[in-house]
């Protein structure tokens, strides 16, 4: 799987902390695992494999950014690289600066954390509300 963390400007420091233990959660629920991980504004910063030889890395993972939204670039970043994730997962507020990205590339779960607007959908793919 792959999963992209918001770390735009509208992103607190506390909503990065929520994302990275979700995460946290995530390879708790499995013995066996193939996780890539990146964080993101209007580009892709810090990608990097997590396998269960090496998670007790993410403790040490930086999100990096912190200027506007452009979810694209998490399609962009996967074509130009030939990750063709079974799922995608994007942890966010929400608030992309225009397109919510590739509605054909692969299956996707927006995972929305915004206290401000509680009823976002993405246009496409699977929204999950996380607080």
């Amino acid at each position: 799987i792959c999963l992209a963390l918001d770390a735009s400007g509208s992103i607190t420091n506390d909503q990065c902390k929520e994302f990275l233990s979700e995460v946290n959660g995530i390879m708790d629920q499995y013995t066996d695992f193939r996780i890539h991980i990146w964080s993101f504004d209007t580009a892709v910063f810090n990608p990097k494999v997590f396998t269960p030889e090496n998670r007790h890395e993410l403790l040490e993972y930086q999100l990096g950014a912190g200027g506007g939204t452009d979810f694209m670039c998490n399609w962009d970043f996967m074509k130009n690289e030939g990750i063709e994730p079974k799922k995608f997962v994007m942890f966010t507020d929400g608030w992309p600066f225009g397109s919510w990205g590739d509605e054909d590339y692969c299956d996707t779960i927006f995972l929305i954390n915004n206290e401000y607007e509680k009823s976002i959908e993405a246009p496409f793919g699977m929204t999950v509300k996380f607080e």
